[in-house]
């Protein structure tokens, strides 16, 4: 009788165990379809300038951003800057779109293209930053006795 049972228990275990590796098997196929279905879009995005100059490092640097994207598969895009939740503007069934914004930074501005509400990226583009003079370092402060 305790034989019985023991196989019992199991063969549900066994059937548990199925149960959840086909469940896993599911979950895994899903997330590999959504992450393929968004880099299946072929996407090209331009900024100008590439480079944005200010005098000295540290120093916030002033520029007019020309951007254009372009994608193959129309639908609703925006556009978003790094460390920013609120996208800078959308479009709504397209597969092309242009923007012009000023902006003032410190730090290099990377710029993404994603489908609305999701948030992978299917283009980026940078416009980097730069320095006439870079910062010094520490001043030196040594005693000379001659």
């Amino acid at each position: 009788m305790h034989a019985k049972k023991l196989n019992k228990i199991k063969k549900q275990l066994q059937r548990l165990l199925l149960q959840i590796k086909t469940s896993c098997l599911l979950m895994l196929l899903l997330v590999i379809s959504s992450v393929a279905n968004a880099t299946d879009i072929q996407a090209s995005m331009k900024v100008s300038p590439e480079q944005c100059v200010a005098m000295r490092q540290g120093q916030a640097c002033y520029v007019s951003v020309e951007l254009s994207w372009q994608v193959d598969t129309p639908g609703n895009y925006c556009l978003y800057t790094a460390g920013e939740s609120k996208a800078l503007n959308c479009w709504i069934n397209s597969s092309v779109g242009e923007m012009k914004k000023a902006f003032d930074s410190k730090v290099n501005l990377e710029f993404s293209l994603r489908r609305q509400n999701e948030s992978l990226s299917v283009a980026t583009a940078v416009v980097k930053m730069a320095w006439v003079h870079k910062k010094k370092g520490q001043p030196r402060k040594s005693w000379r006795i001659f």
